[in-house]
């Protein structure tokens, strides 16, 4: 199935019968290897059709396997230095090098969090999304990158500033200088929540009411990329350094996976995944 035009902000790539998207303008892709996942060219049934990336989800594991190997080999080799966190809603920020990998063990996640980082070539961070925003940041400065994963949760404990600030503590980065791309998530249009969730917000952010429109009865619609845009602009994040999918999980579910449309209590559905990695 060919991967159709998409905006002028994502790029598709093929290789090997797999389809992936980069983002050109947020870094080169020799210096910068970064892909998102679609769930098209991969060999799971069912509800994970077809390139389901995630052991946790109830999918066979050889297929689960497979579809990590037929990725692996059209993104590039990163089998010996994939990281990827247990992830669990949280602000947990951690810091990953190549000596942490000799700890992890294959097809498992390393430790609990929700954002990862390195300044270490050949490291490959993964974060894995099925409506949930991810978030690159690279800094070109310090040669650095962060991914965080970033719910109506992690929204409101700020992970995605969390995680450009634990950089800086790290290896100097300043928010001027990083880039930041913002992968496809469930989108305004179709991400419906209740009071509580936005009582949330509003208790945190004085720009909670540009992020939430009324929906039916005690609803609301919440943008999640803008909100993560609203945090990272106000720690000193340019526009210009800003990259935004624009691609709704839900309404392009040809492409990637969405929990909140696809899954049930008698089927679950895959994630895609979000890479990144400095390159040699």
């Amino acid at each position: 199935m060919p991967v159709p035009t998409l905006n002028d902000n994502v790029q598709v790539a093929r290789s090997g019968g797999i389809s992936f998207l980069t983002f050109p303008r947020f870094a080169d892709f020799k210096a910068v290897r970064h892909a998102i996942s679609t769930r098209l060219g991969g060999v799971s049934g069912k509800s994970f059709g077809s390139l389901n990336l995630s052991y946790k989800v109830g999918d066979e594991v050889l297929k689960v396997s497979e579809n990590r190997f037929l990725f692996e080999k059209a993104f590039g080799s990163f089998s010996r230095g994939l990281v990827y966190p247990q992830q669990i809603h949280s602000d947990i920020v951690l810091p990953v090098g190549r000596d942490d990998l000799k700890t992890m063990k294959p097809g498992e996640p390393w430790k609990e969090g929700d954002a990862l980082m390195t300044n270490e070539k050949n490291v490959t961070l993964l974060i894995l999304v099925a409506d949930c925003l991810p978030v690159f940041f690279y800094d070109p400065v310090h040669q650095a990158i962060g991914l965080a994963h970033a719910g109506w949760r992690g929204t409101v404990t700020h992970i995605a500033p969390k995680t450009l600030l634990a950089m800086s503590e790290a290896y100097g980065t300043q928010p001027a200088e990083v880039k930041v791309a913002l992968g496809p998530s469930i989108g305004a249009c179709c991400y419906e929540v209740g009071q509580d969730v936005k009582g949330q917000f509003d208790e945190i952010f004085p720009w909670s009411g540009e992020v939430f429109t009324p929906s039916f009865g005690k609803q609301w619609k919440l943008d999640l990329a803008q909100a993560n845009v609203k945090q990272l602009l106000d720690i000193g994040v340019t526009e210009d350094h800003l990259t935004r999918s624009n691609l709704c999980t839900v309404e392009h579910r040809d492409l990637f996976y969405s929990h909140r449309a696809e899954a049930s209590s008698l089927n679950s559905t895959g994630r895609f995944g979000a890479f990144l990695m400095l390159a040699d």
